[in-house]
């Protein structure tokens, strides 16, 4: 392969990789500082490289179309990756509205926004389980079969839309098990609330009570997530067996 090819097919598998390493949403690699992940876009886009046996023949026409169509499929490949950890952060902000965190939030230097405190602490968790239980492997390995099955140049997959939702549907549910006796509990501690406003008027319902829920909700939260550990690793793995489903 000449020189040409050679650029021709980095940039082309970097195109692929960008999402991962760019983006500023939620993901494993939100915390890492912009400097660092464009170095390890670099050098991942060289390995990938190496461990691609298909020749590359782009014509200068569709030079631009085939950038655009990789970065298409990356963007894919990662969203359906960061919808893992979007539904931890949404389960984590219903928690903190039921608890009583709804108007705390903590700063996120990295987007510069205010993320829930809880869901921000359940996202640490699941960056820490997902490095630790090896799920950074199937990931990489989810990357290079990506470029097996579909080689770079040779354009988009079909991204079936049912399948998708369904995906949504599973995640959601899946989050929605560690969370849910959680929730439930504290929505009849809501209603035992207000059925006490109701006969005590005249107790400040809210500095009372505030207290209390905050006390059994933390409580709650940590007696039901001792053990949530394989509801995270299930959570990434639908995301891979959705990969293996989706390029296949």
């Amino acid at each position: 392969m000449d020189l040409t090819g050679i650029a021709s097919e980095f940039v082309l598998v970097m195109s692929r990789l960008m999402p991962f390493f760019i983006s500023s949403g939620y993901g494993p690699l939100q915390r890492i500082p912009g400097f660092v992940r464009v170095v390890l876009l670099i050098a991942f886009s060289i390995v990938c490289c190496f461990l691609i046996e298909q020749q590359v023949e782009v014509q200068a026409t569709q030079w631009i179309v085939s950038i655009i169509g990789e970065f298409l499929v990356g963007l894919a490949l990662f969203f359906t990756l960061q919808l893992a950890f979007v539904t931890i952060t949404f389960w984590g902000r219903v928690l903190d509205m039921q608890i009583g965190f709804g108007a705390a939030g903590v700063i996120d230097p990295t987007n510069k926004g205010q993320d829930p405190l809880l869901g921000s602490i359940f996202l640490a968790a699941a960056i820490c389980i997902f490095y630790v239980s090896g799920m950074h492997y199937k990931l990489i390995e989810g990357i290079v079969f990506s470029f097996e099955v579909l080689p770079v140049g040779a354009g988009l997959f079909d991204l079936k839309l049912p399948n998708f939702a369904s995906l949504i549907t599973i995640m959601f549910t899946v989050g929605l098990f560690m969370f849910a006796p959680v929730i439930i509990l504290m929505w009849c501690l809501d209603m035992f609330i207000g059925l006490l406003s109701r006969t005590m008027p005249q107790m400040n319902i809210y500095f009372v009570m505030l207290p209390l829920k905050i006390f059994s909700g933390l409580f709650l939260l940590g007696l039901f997530t001792m053990h949530s550990k394989f509801i995270f690793e299930r959570l990434f793995n639908q995301v891979f067996i959705f990969w293996n489903g989706m390029l296949s």
